[in-house]
């Protein structure tokens, strides 16, 4: 099966075939897809990262220097003409929209250009953002990407937005109109009690459930929520949702769910459920037991040329979210600190090589992406908000990490920057 050609299979598949033998085929054309573009990859990606590697060593604060400025240039490129605060997701795209200014000012933060920026028009873009917010629910509206999906989902959409904008608030020493009261749910500890049991939690939890982004969102908003109104019923929440975390931990892993660790896919999706849920503990300082043991299977997600992913085109989230852990947990690990330092250093040209020639980095090389929305998209190797962002903070965290002297900002703030 392995040696069928692409061509064949995609005939094959116009056929009369059982379910079973339209799944085998289906997943041979994924896994064909997929040697395909490791090919490519190893092809175009292996020499500039070997070169990138040996020019770091001695060039480390030019080579720091030059991707940020190109970063800058990108997000130039990216606001929209006559305009303060607007700004779109990619080159491909037509109309701003909330998302694509909200990465802008996380970004210019990172790369420490807000403490230059004029206090009034910090206080401007926070206004602009205020106009999105609904006052009854406290979440945010972009009539741009108005869709079921936008209302329904964590991976990206209303919650997952707000979780973006806090950040963005914070970077710019202000915060929203109004409180969160979509929140006011989850005070209850019933309610959140009766929401998460729902979840298998003894089980391949796959990425077609949702949970971990929706449990990420919530529980960093309460956060929020808790620390800027001092909200005692939002912290009590928080409090209640870190021991039923705690309560589901599979001691086998240190994490989430129970995954085949030596299964490459179940392990980066093991590593990457538990990113979304570890935040919440690591911004309280809550204790995490078993720190070795996701060390080191955090350290088995990365691949030959220095990313986190099956694929050697490792995605921004699949990379940030080891890196994340590793850094956060090496205090407690010291044996593993020389492996946690190798591994990171190793990243580093992985991730500078994701920036392309307009200046922006991308999701994943070689390949387009379609972030919820069509105004939220990107062509093949073409720079876009999401990715420039979480790859800019990757660098941030891995210079801070490796004290590599730099200039990079992150502001302290429930969720993805702390």
């Amino acid at each position: 099966m392995r040696f069928i050609s692409r061509k064949i299979i995609k005939t094959l598949l116009t056929c009369a075939l059982s379910e079973r033998q339209i799944e085998l085929l289906k997943k041979e054309l994924f896994n064909i897809r997929n040697r395909t573009s490791d090919r490519a990859i190893r092809r175009e990606i292996k020499p500039k990262i070997y070169k990138t590697c040996h020019d770091f060593t001695t060039k480390h604060e030019n080579i720091l220097q030059d991707a940020s400025k190109k970063i800058i240039d990108f997000l130039k490129q990216r606001k929209v003409p006559g305009t303060d605060f607007d700004y779109l997701y990619s080159a491909k795209t037509k109309q701003p929209t909330l998302y694509a200014s909200a990465y802008a000012c996380m970004t210019l933060s990172l790369l420490d250009r807000l403490n230059s920026m004029p206090a009034n028009k910090k206080f401007a873009w926070s206004q602009h953002f205020d106009s999105f917010q609904n006052e009854a629910d406290g979440l945010f509206y972009d009539p741009v990407l108005d869709s079921e999906l936008f209302m329904k989902a964590d991976w990206w959409g209303k919650r997952h937005l707000a979780l973006h904008m806090i950040s963005a608030y914070t970077d710019l020493g202000e915060k929203p109109r109004y409180p969160f009261y979509f929140l006011e749910e989850y005070y209850d500890h019933s309610h959140i009690k009766n929401w998460l049991d729902r979840v298998d939690w003894p089980s391949v939890i796959s990425h077609d459930n949702d949970i971990d982004n929706k449990i990420m969102n919530i529980g960093c908003l309460l956060q929020y929520q808790r620390d800027t109104w001092n909200d005692v019923q939002a912290g009590n929440a928080v409090t209640y949702l870190h021991q039923y975390l705690l309560e589901k931990i599979n001691p086998e892993t240190g994490m989430w769910g129970v995954y085949n660790p030596k299964d490459p896919n179940q392990c980066s999706r093991m590593v990457q459920f538990a990113y979304h849920l570890l935040s919440l503990f690591f911004y309280d300082h809550v204790q995490i037991s078993n720190a070795n043991k996701i060390v080191n299977l955090v350290l088995s997600t990365q691949n030959e040329l220095g990313g986190f992913g099956v694929m050697l085109n490792s995605s921004a989230c699949e990379d940030i979210d080891s890196i994340d852990i590793l850094i956060r947990l090496s205090p407690l690990v010291p044996d593993c600190k020389v492996e946690i330092e190798n591994a990171l250093r190793k990243a580093i040209p992985w991730i500078l090589c994701n920036q392309v020639d307009d200046g922006g980095f991308v999701f994943r090389l070689n390949e387009p992406f379609v972030f919820g929305h069509p105004e939220m998209a990107s062509n093949r190797n073409q720079g876009a908000m999401l990715p420039t962002w979480f790859r800019t903070l990757s660098l941030s965290y891995l210079m801070n990490y490796l004290a590599f002297p730099n200039k990079f900002i992150v502001t302290r703030c429930p969720g993805y920057e702390f």
